[in-house]
């Protein structure tokens, strides 16, 4: 799980994204009809705009949603995954470990910038999707 973080946060996406779109590639030139290559365009076109979005955050260090991510996001999601996992061990090797519960105020507010950091992404790979 922390290897997949940091690969997300390092430009692992940029990896995924590249990996597929390669994949992409190969299946237009295998494509045997007219709706296959069709597909593989579609799909092609939303692969490079995820890519284009990647390359545009990974050299904007200061933009909104990274910040975003690595502010928020990140350190609720390892919160949350500390709270589960000690509820996993503590039972399994007879602990009492504690970790307290994410604060309400702070519960509050993840739940309206984790959905708006979400939203964000998904504008920006729409806005690029209808540029071209």
């Amino acid at each position: 799980m922390i290897a997949t973080i940091l690969g997300w946060l390092t430009g692992g996406t940029l990896t995924k994204i590249t990996s597929a779109l390669t994949d992409a590639y190969t299946a237009k030139l295998r494509a045997a009809n007219d709706a296959a290559k069709l597909e593989a365009d579609q799909t092609i076109a939303k692969l490079e705009a995820a890519r284009d979005i990647a390359l545009a955050e990974a050299g904007d260090r200061w933009s909104a949603v990274r910040l975003g991510r690595l502010l928020i996001v990140v350190p609720y999601g390892l919160w949350w995954s500390a709270i589960y996992l000690i509820q996993i061990i503590n039972p399994w090797f007879g602990l009492n470990l504690v970790v307290v519960d994410v604060p309400e105020h702070i519960n509050g507010m993840a739940m309206v910038l984790i959905p708006a950091i979400i939203l964000g992404d998904a504008g920006a790979l729409l806005a690029k999707g209808v540029r071209r």
